[in-house]
């Protein structure tokens, strides 16, 4: 069983599933409530000044929220929250027989301000709770669950409204808020210790909302995302909610009709979630998926001006609705498991109520605005809409890179903020360790240079040196090539034939690097020559990866696609120095893809007889890919990991090679989610299921 496939059948899981789907049938039914309740009491004109009061009182409340946040942490904060809710509403419902209008005002402010910011804290505890990859897998189902919910709180609403009254719906919703604060205390209660930021670095203030933006900067391109689509749905559901009030009247029948049209497109949300939302994320990725509700809401406002009429009105409304509570809902949470959790707590709230509430306020400026220039006409607000989700469709574009940055720091954040003390197998306490680049580090010749042998004398300095190489004797060949210097390259293909004799080939090896690269051309011959000896061909990218020229990353870059699998693994390595020592040099993306995947394509049987024949020495650590894990690393990964980092942030691939040979799941889901994220979706389906299963069978050979 996976580590997201566990994650799912974990109680908390479960806990989390039932939650969610309370707090979504509070929000729908509170939504109902809210908008019967004070249009039983104001005209249509109201909606815009009390949308814009509500929204001022959600930026307060989500600003206090991101301080408690960091403070308390997500688990007391929402707990507390949810308490303090279901009083208010009590003490609201109470005031609703004495001074309805004040009731009904504050009933609205409260529903806009807390349902919010409560689900924002939810989902803040739920992505400390989980790490990227699992979360992919969980947070479908809880946010499955949660539509599921909606449904069923529409449908409660609009029961509730029609065998009591509009009122007793408030009393409901004060028992929900009340039943989510005790579940939430028992299925996550308080972690003790210091807060995130103060685990990491002691004395080092809280982290400030600037700083997060700082540090994460995608968040502002996802904070724009948030305004953008906040505009275009408050300027889209005042034209509902105006046009209903036109079509349907008031009183009960408008209470009802906003119950059912909210269960209904509860169910919807629902069904979307179960069957499209997972196969969206999967295929699409996260951007495509968040980008998916203002390419549809669009299209959609663009229609129903051009052809108005209130049931394609509802309809649009309805997959605004429907969309963003599951398809933008799980791609949006998910871009914030990738950013460290002080800096999640300090910015998230502000978001996602803070920024979404500025949001309304500026559509409920717009509808102001536009009435003025047109009265009881709504096709200029639904162009607006349509622009503003123009706007949010081009920065959700923007947001996957953002996204993989944010991923790569967060390997590194991982990597750091791990005590190395409660960290008990050896391969994850290296993670620890520094993610600095290794310096090349030249070779350095272990064979002594002794005094010169008795010889044949021979008058001619090449034939003598040539004689030496050639004599079968280990010491005169060995002293032959320490003597040789830079302009005896007529030497080189002596010297090459040496690299098969292991005592010599130091010295041989030596010899060819002080060459230069004016004998590339006739190594890359040795090097790609298949009925040259097998032990020069591996022997020979060594050389290679010394020499900086176009010919050495030529020659490399066909030997990696060589029958045999050292010649191909220390091609990978010698081209990783060679770029890395030398950044001019040009690399082709797409055959180093090729190359990745023509590995990926082999079968488990064939990558299980893989092995190295030439030792690596521990002074050689330039020729491990990671010098950390040395020879405890799989050589087939090592290799794989060799042509990723040609492509890709050298320290964040290291780290996530690291993380594949760790105990820390959240490190682990971290490094699987970055590599699914990075890669192109051909490579990505070969190597995603290869290192699961290198992950499971790890797993089961520590477990026996």
């Amino acid at each position: 069983m996976s580590t997201a496939e566990e994650a799912l059948h974990r109680p908390p899981t479960r806990m989390a599933m039932t939650i969610l789907g309370l707090i979504t049938a509070y929000l729908v039914a509170a939504r109902a409530s809210r908008d019967a309740l004070f249009l039983s009491q104001f005209s249509t004109s109201d909606l815009p000044a009390m949308v814009a009061v509500a929204a001022i009182g959600a930026v307060a409340m989500s600003m206090l929220c991101s301080r408690m946040l960091v403070r308390l942490g997500p688990n007391r904060m929402t707990a507390f929250s949810f308490a303090l809710s279901g009083v208010m509403q009590v003490a609201e419902w109470m005031l609703f027989g004495y001074r309805p209008r004040i009731a009904a005002c504050l009933i609205y402010v409260h529903v806009v301000s807390f349902g919010g910011v409560l689900v924002s804290a939810f989902w803040s505890l739920m992505n400390e709770s989980f790490e990227p990859r699992s979360a992919k897998t969980v947070f479908g189902k809880i946010s499955g669950s949660g539509t599921l919910g909606g449904f069923l709180g529409g449908l409660l609403a609009e029961r509730v409204a029609a065998l009591c009254s509009a009122q007793a719906v408030i009393l409901v919703l004060a028992t929900l808020h009340m039943l989510c604060a005790v579940l939430l205390w028992m299925a996550f209660p308080p972690k003790p210790g210091p807060p995130v930021r103060e685990q990491r670095q002691s004395g080092e203030r809280e982290p400030a909302v600037i700083g997060a933006l700082h540090r994460y900067p995608f968040l502002l391109t996802l904070a724009g995302l948030v305004l953008a689509a906040s505009v275009s749905a408050s300027l889209l559901d005042f034209v509902f909610r105006a046009r209903a009030t036109q079509t349907i009247g008031r009183g009960a029948a408008l209470f009802r009709f906003f119950g059912l049209y909210y269960t209904a497109t509860s169910l919807l949300t629902f069904l979307t979630q179960t069957f499209v939302s997972r196969w969206c994320l999967k295929r699409a990725g996260l951007s495509a998926s968040a980008g998916a509700l203002p390419a549809a809401v669009s299209l959609a406002s663009l229609l129903n001006a051009v052809f108005p009429g209130f049931n394609l009105l509802s309809c649009v409304r309805g997959m605004e609705i429907v969309i963003r509570g599951s398809v933008y809902r799980s791609a949006y949470e998910l871009f914030y498991t990738a950013v460290g959790p002080g800096d999640k707590r300090s910015a998230k709230s502000l978001i996602d109520v803070g920024v979404e509430r500025v949001g309304e306020l500026l559509g409920a400026g717009t509808v102001s605005l536009l009435l003025l220039l047109s009265p009881s006409r709504y096709n200029l607000i639904l162009f607006a809409s349509a622009g503003a989700s123009a706007i949010a469709l081009l920065l959700a574009a923007h947001l996957h890179r953002g996204y993989i940055h944010a991923l790569e720091k967060s390997l590194f954040d991982r990597a750091v903020e791990l005590d190395s003390s409660l960290v008990h197998d050896s391969t994850t306490r290296s993670v620890l360790m520094r993610s600095v680049e290794i310096p090349h580090v030249p070779f350095a010749e272990d064979a002594p240079m002794a005094t010169a042998p008795p010889r044949p004398a021979v008058a001619d300095p090449f034939l003598r040196c040539a004689t030496d190489l050639r004599s079968g004797d280990a010491k005169r060949a060995i002293f032959a090539a320490n003597k040789i210097g830079p302009n005896d390259w007529n030497l080189a293909p002596l010297l090459i034939e040496l690299l098969a004799w292991d005592e010599v080939m130091p010295a041989a090896r030596g010899a060819l690097e002080r060459f230069g690269p004016r004998t590339a051309g006739i190594l890359v011959d040795a090097l790609l020559d298949p009925d040259r000896d097998f032990v020069i061909r591996r022997r020979v990218p060594r050389v290679l990866a010394t020499m900086p020229s176009a010919r050495s990353a030529e020659g490399l870059f066909e030997a990696l696609q060589d029958q045999r699998f050292e010649v191909r693994f220390y091609a990978g390595r010698a081209l990783h120095l060679l770029v890395k020592d030398c950044p001019k040099l040009m690399i082709a993306p797409d055959r180093v893809w090729r190359a990745v995947n023509c590995e990926l394509s082999l079968q488990r049987s064939v990558w299980a007889n893989h092995r190295l024949l030439d030792r690596r020495g521990s002074n050689e650590k330039q020729w491990f890919f990671d010098d950390q894990l040395l020879d405890r690393a799989d050589r087939n990964l090592e290799h794989l990991f060799t042509l990723l980092g040609l492509l890709l942030p050298g320290d964040a691939v290291r780290i996530a090679f690291r993380a594949l040979h760790t105990d820390d799941p959240r490190l682990k889901g971290t490094a699987f989610e970055y590599l699914e994220s990075a890669t192109p979706p051909d490579t990505r389906q070969l190597l995603l299921p290869l290192l699961e299963a290198d992950a499971e069978g790890r797993l089961r050979s520590t477990d026996a």
